[in-house]
């Protein structure tokens, strides 16, 4: 009776002898770079001079922050009907753009909470940016109700 090993017997007799291969990894940084150079080129974005083209961007958005500062001093000097607020008109520029930013406040809180019912893997990045939206949204609502009364120096 010539009897042929069965499979449990193959395999048994096959690991007993076998030599443990270590599992190849995949290099964390390609092209035979090292972690010195990815450090200087993450911190090299911060350490190194600001561009031109930075330069010239904030000079444009200091000069319409500046313009705001600008037409909000000459709304308090002036007073509410430099927005078109008269007599008959009740709603003006000031409350309409209460609602926009609160509305806009809301719709930062909505895309967070959607993607978390939703469960979304992805949604980290989307919900901090979302959350930022609606924290500078607040930000800029919270100027209104001072404004729109007319006597600042009351609020």
């Amino acid at each position: 009776m010539d009897q042929t090993p069965t499979a449990p017997e193959i395999i048994a007799a096959e690991a007993s002898t076998a030599v443990e291969q270590p599992l190849g990894r995949v290099p964390l940084l390609l092209n035979r770079r090292n972690f010195s150079w990815l450090t200087e080129r993450i911190s090299g974005v911060v350490e190194q001079p600001a561009p031109r083209w930075w330069w010239v961007t904030f000079t444009i958005t200091a000069g319409i922050a500046a313009f705001g500062l600008f037409c909000m001093g000459y709304q308090i000097s002036t007073g509410v009907g430099t927005w078109g607020l008269n007599h008959p008109v009740g709603w003006a520029w000031d409350i309409t753009n209460f609602v926009f930013w609160i509305g806009i406040g809301h719709a930062g809180t909505l895309i967070s909470a959607i993607l978390y019912l939703l469960r979304q893997r992805w949604r980290t990045s989307i919900n901090r940016s979302a959350e930022a939206m609606t924290l500078f949204a607040v930000m800029c609502a919270a100027i209104f109700p001072g404004i729109h009364v007319g006597r600042v120096w009351m609020a």
